[in-house]
């Protein structure tokens, strides 16, 4: 018996039904699925399928989380060196997130429509970063507190050059981290890589990677801060809040707005989903020691600076707290042309003894 000419077009199309079905859930096996605890950051890691010259300048990577309230975020990615790409993400809120991909290049299907969950578990440990949350500005704006409202009392100090070989990893730096720890310090101030009291890609400020950009700022360097993330990892480990200061104000003109942009967004992309604090500048409104008239208060610097504050406040889609390092004997608000920008103050008083008490006095009256 002859097969029905209607029958042989019934069975192609159920071969073509079920090539498509397992088509799709041959994606659905792809699709990722990531698991982390409340407010612990999680990883997801993407490699480009095509080829870059300069995958920093020419890529822009972004992912959308959504999470079980159905609040989105944002949330910028890092270039990590050669084809991978890298997202992080945290979050209270317990259950199923979804997310999806959007890369500037389109075709490249490894970071462009990239889709997956991370499932969300309560946190069931002692660190606090993690068991109350990140820090905010109270509703009242009178102090600091967890997610969970819990008050937070600032007690800092200062590395400046901590992530550098100014301070030897792992030695030194765990050996500095416990001393710390048993006398109550809970936030550790530290630079990302564009320092004080030195000029630019001074061997002083490199580590074991190296430095944190290419000569004349031609692209960041991952290598650096693949090193910079065991010392700032190791100190959320152990409860400390990093304040994460950008640069050294003086660098603004060397490196331009543009530069200062993308280097804090790879800052944003990379560190933004763990409990830290940014601190956009050092001395914002100082320029370099060596600058004709110096010491004296750069209102063009401070300009540039506050275009910098508002793309950071655009950028981060965690809204972790915001302030400036200023100079001058001057508070945060005098260092920025728009203060609202700004979560919270900071004073920077003489480093001095007695002739520092009437200034200190007067920087904290003025905030």
């Amino acid at each position: 018996m002859k097969n029905h000419p209607s029958w042989r077009c019934w069975h192609t199309l159920l071969v073509v039904l079920l090539i498509g079905a397992g088509m799709t859930l041959v994606a659905a096996a792809k699709e990722i699925a990531l698991r982390t605890d409340a407010n612990v950051m999680v990883e997801l890691t993407l490699r480009a399928q095509r080829n870059y010259a300069d995958p920093f300048n020419e890529v822009t990577l972004d992912v959308t989380f959504i999470d079980p309230r159905g609040r989105e975020l944002r949330v910028p990615g890092f270039w990590a060196g050669g084809d991978v790409w890298k997202v992080r993400y945290a979050s209270p809120v317990v259950g199923t997130h979804t997310f999806h991909s959007e890369c500037s290049e389109a075709r490249d299907k490894g970071l462009h429509g990239v889709t997956g969950k991370v499932e969300i578990k309560p946190y069931n440990g002692q660190n606090p970063l993690y068991a109350h949350g990140p820090l905010h500005v109270a509703p009242n704006r009178r102090y600091l507190e967890h997610t969970d409202h819990t008050p937070f009392f600032w007690l800092g100090d200062t590395w400046w050059m901590g992530l550098c070989h100014r301070l030897h990893w792992p030695g030194e730096f765990k050996q500095l981290t416990a001393d710390r720890k048993d006398k109550g310090f809970n936030v550790i101030q530290i630079v990302a890589g564009l320092y004080p009291d030195m000029p630019a890609f001074d061997p002083r400020g490199a580590n074991e990677a190296g430095f944190p950009w290419e000569t004349n700022y031609a692209r960041i360097r991952p290598e650096y801060f693949d090193a910079a993330d065991q010392r700032l990892g190791y100190l959320v480990e152990q409860g400390f809040t990093p304040c994460i200061v950008g640069a050294w104000g003086y660098f603004m003109p060397w490196m331009g707005v543009d530069k200062v942009k993308a280097h804090w967004r790879y800052l944003i992309a990379r560190y933004g989903a763990w409990p830290v604090v940014w601190c956009a500048a050092g001395e914002a409104n100082l320029p370099w020691y060596l600058a004709k008239g110096f010491p004296y208060d750069d209102r063009k610097q401070v300009h540039d600076w506050t275009e910098v504050l508002r793309f950071m406040r655009e950028t981060d889609p965690f809204r972790r707290p915001l302030t400036l390092h200023p100079s001058m004997g001057l508070t945060a608000r005098h260092a920025a042309d728009d203060p609202a920008l700004l979560d919270f103050d900071m004073l920077q008083t003489p480093h001095g003894q007695r002739e520092a008490v009437p200034v200190a006095v007067k920087a904290v009256r003025d905030s």
